[in-house]
């Protein structure tokens, strides 16, 4: 007999975390496949959310409406899962150079830029090297992924609703009103699989990805660093008892080939560079982050009939998650439009 829901969501990353509950908040129903010790992006991601493009100062697409929805929905989840995992943290970027203070103190008087800009220049904290000073985000902080992550999938589990397996794309069959899945029945299925899209791993076949491979380490400080996120090139962010999570690394190739000693010593001596003290490394990892080739997610149907995309938000999923969770399922409930530059069709 088969068991219905409205949606199969494949994948239980941060993507197909709040797209399930968005798409229950909206009162469908959903069952969840995940597979979470394969899981190569979000297991890793450090989990900020930050709107403004730090390296260049420029704002990220649609951050606003972003920033808005994540506010919304991340307490919401908490509250539904009786979990904590939201963690409003201040980023603070470390200037290089004089034009670069001076360019800050510029945005700072833009309506645009000031939501998000501390309107001065700050004193590094105790430990921070630098030589011009610093100027502070507003409305920034962190998701704790894993928690986040663990909490929905429990939170399914005790409505019927997650299922740890590997999606067989091959065993879905198709007709005019829905699709069958072994002993499940829906209207449609979606994947948010992330890298193994992006690496054609068990993954439904979608074109248009740029995986890119990303490494951080764990870092143990002498003395502890303020609860905040530094970034100077890398960041290092606080993770209280005198550790630090350093990175990231950016490469567009070993994706299988795990944690590199490259890597780790770059990051290593990003730390020398930028802290005053001492350091040991307590563990090192890798991820890929589902970047897309034009650097916009895909959210919308694929070439197959009743099945959908969400994804390609590269290392920006917990910030862009939730509002584009919301277009995709206000399109399903009330027939409103897509994004267009977000449609998987545009690789085609």
């Amino acid at each position: 007999m088969k068991k219905h829901f409205d949606y199969i969501v494949v994948g239980g990353g941060i993507s197909g975390c709040v797209l399930s509950y968005t798409l229950m908040k909206y009162g469908a129903s959903v069952i969840m496949y995940d597979m979470p010790k394969e899981n190569k992006s979000s297991a890793v991601a450090a989990g900020l959310w930050n709107p403004i493009v730090l390296k260049r100062m420029k704002k990220v697409w649609k951050a606003d409406e972003m920033i808005d929805e994540l506010h919304a929905v991340y307490p919401d989840m908490e509250e539904w899962t009786s979990s904590n995992f939201f963690d409003p943290v201040s980023i603070r970027r470390v200037f290089h150079n004089a034009g670069e203070q001076n360019t800050w103190m510029e945005l700072c008087d833009s309506p645009a830029f000031s939501p998000y800009l501390e309107g001065c220049i700050s004193p590094l904290p105790k430990g921070v090297i630098g030589a011009f000073e610093s100027g502070r985000m507003k409305g920034t902080g962190r998701l704790n992924v894993s928690a986040f992550m663990e909490a929905v999938h429990e939170a399914l589990r005790k409505e019927n609703g997650f299922r740890e397996e590997r999606f067989e794309w091959d065993a879905v069959f198709r007709d005019t009103e829905g699709i069958d899945y072994k002993d499940v029945r829906a209207h449609a299925v979606i994947s948010c699989e992330g890298a193994q899209m992006a690496l054609k791993e068990h993954a439904l076949d979608q074109d248009g990805f740029s995986p890119v491979k990303g490494e951080v380490i764990r870092v143990k400080l002498d003395k502890p660093l303020e609860n905040e996120c530094i970034h100077q090139k890398h960041f290092m962010l606080s993770e209280g008892k005198q550790e630090v999570t350093v990175g990231a690394t950016y490469a567009w190739d070993g994706f299988n080939d795990g944690p590199t000693l490259a890597k780790k010593e770059e990051l290593e001596a990003h730390v020398d560079k930028v802290w005053n003290g001492t350091h040991n490394t307590l563990y090192h990892l890798s991820g890929v982050r589902p970047a897309t080739k034009d650097r916009r997610p895909m959210v919308g149907p694929h070439a197959l009939e009743h099945t959908w995309v969400f994804g390609g938000m590269g290392s920006r999923a917990v910030l862009m998650a939730p509002y584009l969770a919301k277009v995709l399922v206000e399109h399903f409930m009330y027939g409103t439009d897509l994004l267009a530059e977000c449609l998987p069709s545009r690789f085609s």
